[in-house]
């Protein structure tokens, strides 16, 4: 072969491998592999078609893709969808931030749709865990508008037959009530004879009284009967007068038997005197268990855990480390009032359906450790007044405690709420925060 075919042979495969690393480089460039990421996840109830390899988007612009979806493992459990994204863009991710599965155009292919978070809420850790929004399901809404149009089709059947049957029975009711006519004219007839008859006896009744005939006529007209009737209304009176008497007498007895010197009043007296030797005793052992633990043989435990009661432990000694050591440091999450509560109809707060979720998410980075960990409910809280910004900082972090509580296996008695006003050293907001933070004091 001559030099000059060795030499185009030799351009054509060099112009061949060009292309191909070209291509490859576009290819991997496409996908992110030469690019710095950050791993994220979200879950979902249903992924609607998302597949493996469907874009990411942050804020609109194309931000990664989805690494892997994997399968949950019980018809209770959700999809769990594996998301890589340009570690530029995690400034923008945050544990606010929700996730959606959605359309590219009417019917084109599913991509993540990402929003981005709030300043207030703290960035989402490597491999973290947002908030996720079910996607919409269009042939769910045309199955559910077929199922109402058949509920109203039927409705109005039920309407149409309701109807018949009204005026079926209007029908029957104006015969009845014509027949009810007739037939009581005749009975009207018959009453007003009747009416008669009674307005002729009543007048002979009359008659015979101011005759003096019959009990009335003689008690009108006869004076002998009528006081021999009075005579019986005094007897009357004075029977009334001696069942006072006995009535006065009978709550005289009564008073006796409930006064000072009546056995009522010792009884009385005795049920007091157990009660407080009841509580003499159940105060005497509150204080012995408080002076077993300042005992020299239990005092060690205290004094390394650095506390006897955390209930005891006041704001200022909290602000100034008393559950901080040389072996336990603290571990806090910032959650803001805005994302946690909504006002009720009496403006007291409320946590809301993103709050509790902020919140499941906020304790991933806690359930690790152990539940005698001691786990502190930061309340902060503004107010006119010293006692209204306790107030106010005390009922947002007991609402998160209630709920933490009842959801999580944290031992209440290493749980606490500690109402703290405005003032948050360190916060992202600064020196002040309006809502709640989670410390948990790990071993180091």
């Amino acid at each position: 072969m001559s030099k000059k075919k060795l030499a185009v042979v030799g351009a054509f495969v060099l112009g061949g491998v060009l292309l191909f690393a070209a291509g490859l480089f576009l290819i991997g460039d496409r996908r992110m592999m030469f690019a710095d990421t950050v791993e994220v996840h979200a879950e979902f109830a249903q992924i609607a078609g998302l597949e493996t390899g469907a874009k990411v988007r942050v804020g609109g612009m194309d931000a990664g893709e989805v690494v892997a979806i994997h399968v949950p493992a019980s018809p209770s459990a959700r999809f769990r969808v594996e998301m890589r994204v340009r570690r530029e863009l995690r400034p923008l991710l945050r544990l606010d931030s929700v996730a959606s599965i959605q359309n590219d155009g009417l019917v084109g292919n599913k991509f993540m749709q990402i929003e981005a978070g709030t300043e207030q809420s703290p960035p989402v850790a490597e491999k973290g865990t947002i908030l996720s929004r079910e996607p919409f399901d269009l042939g769910s809404m045309l199955q559910k508008m077929n199922e109402s149009i058949d509920l109203v089709t039927n409705t109005i059947k039920d309407v149409k037959r309701g109807v018949d049957e009204a005026l079926l029975a209007v029908s029957a009711t104006a015969k009845d009530a014509q027949g009810l006519i007739v037939d009581l004219g005749s009975d009207l007839r018959a009453i007003t004879s009747t009416g008669q008859k009674v307005t002729a006896d009543l007048q002979a009744v009359v008659a015979g009284v101011r005759q003096g005939r019959g009990s009335v006529g003689k008690l009108l007209n006869d004076d002998e009967f009528f006081n021999k009737v009075k005579g019986i209304a005094g007897e009357s009176e004075k029977a009334m007068a001696n069942l006072r008497e006995a009535t006065e007498q009978a709550k005289e007895a009564i008073a006796d038997f409930r006064g000072d010197k009546g056995p009522i009043k010792g009884v009385t007296g005795d049920l007091q005197q157990s009660l407080a030797s009841a509580r003499e005793t159940f105060a005497d052992l509150a204080e012995a268990s408080e002076a077993l633990k300042r005992n020299f043989f239990f005092r060690g435990f205290f004094d390394r855990r650095g506390y006897f009661d955390l209930d005891d432990v006041t704001a200022d000694q909290y602000r100034a480390g008393a559950l901080e050591s040389k072996d336990r440091r603290v571990l806090r999450v910032w959650v803001s009032s805005e994302v946690l509560f909504t006002p009720d109809v009496n403006g007291h707060p409320q946590l809301t359906e993103d709050g509790r979720r902020r919140l499941d998410s906020a304790m991933g980075a806690f359930v690790k450790y152990p539940r005698t960990t001691p786990f502190v409910v930061e309340g902060y809280a503004a107010g006119v007044t010293a006692d209204e910004r306790f107030r106010n900082s005390r009922q947002v972090a007991q609402l998160v405690r209630d709920y933490l509580a009842a959801r999580y296996p944290i031992d209440p008695a290493n749980m606490a709420v500690m109402a703290l006003g405005p003032e948050a050293p360190g916060s992202p907001a600064g020196d002040t925060w309006n809502g709640v933070g989670l410390a948990m004091f790990v071993q180091k």
